[in-house]
Formats: C-alpha cells, structure tokens, sequence
C-alpha cells in the first residue's frame, strides 16, 4: 500500500501543479494523497490482498475504510481538516452516487476529487491489478 500511496501522491501534486495550487495547498494535497486509504489497516488483509473480484459482504467492509481513515485522521493536531476529508471522500463522485456519504459536486473537498482521479489513473495504468472500489 506505500508505494501505490506514493505514487498516487505524485500523480495528485501534479494535478495540483497543473491546477495552480498554492505551495501551501499543495502540500496539504500531497499529505491527503498520502493518507487517503489509510482507513484500509482496519480491514482484514484477507481482504484487502484478495486478488480478484471482492464478495459483496468483502466490498461493504472494504468501503468502510473511508471513515475509517476519517476516524483515524480528524483529532491529530497540526495536519489541516483537508486531510480527513479527503480520507472519507475520495470515493465520492460529482453525481452522487459515490460512498460513504452520497456527497455531490460542491460538497466534495476538492483534494478529494484530485486525489480520486489520481487513484483512479493509478488503477488504470498500473500492472498491479488492483481496481478502485
């Protein structure tokens, strides 16, 4: 999980370097990519190193990683609440129809949906087979 963190952390400042991005957003940006899928040490390895399609009782339980990473991230003095919201919405999506919450358009953060493109190009291009939930 560390070098896909990594990478889609590098994919996410570029984003955010293309974007504009002040060096202070963008740092806060860099971190979020970094933490986003930190809420995946709650669940089981068994789960989250399956190789291939998970069950739907495995996919409800790996869509909690979400909050999980929002739990673990919101209460630690010094990081910006970007980084939280990022860990609980990058999975959201412009229509609605994303997890955890359904948010839409305006309520994602928009580290959130930088981080969710970066994630979903990092999937697309990666020979390591694992699909964005």
């Amino acid at each position: 999980m560390q070098i896909t963190s990594t990478r889609i952390g590098i994919i996410a400042t570029y984003l955010g370097m293309k974007l504009g991005l002040s060096k202070e957003n963008l740092s806060a940006l860099t971190l979020a990519a970094m933490l986003h899928d930190v809420g995946k040490t709650r669940i089981s390895d068994n789960i989250v190193e399956k190789p291939g399609k998970l069950n739907e009782a495995e996919y409800e339980d790996m869509k909690r990683h979400a909050i999980y990473g929002y739990e673990l991230l919101k209460n630690i003095p010094g990081i910006p609440p970007s980084i939280a919201l990022t860990a609980i919405q990058h999975h959201e999506r412009e229509d609605g129809q994303g997890y955890p919450q359904g948010k839409s358009g305006k309520g994602i953060h928009l580290h959130a949906k930088i981080v969710a493109i970066a994630d979903v190009f990092h999937a697309m291009s990666s020979s390591s087979g694992h699909a964005v939930l």
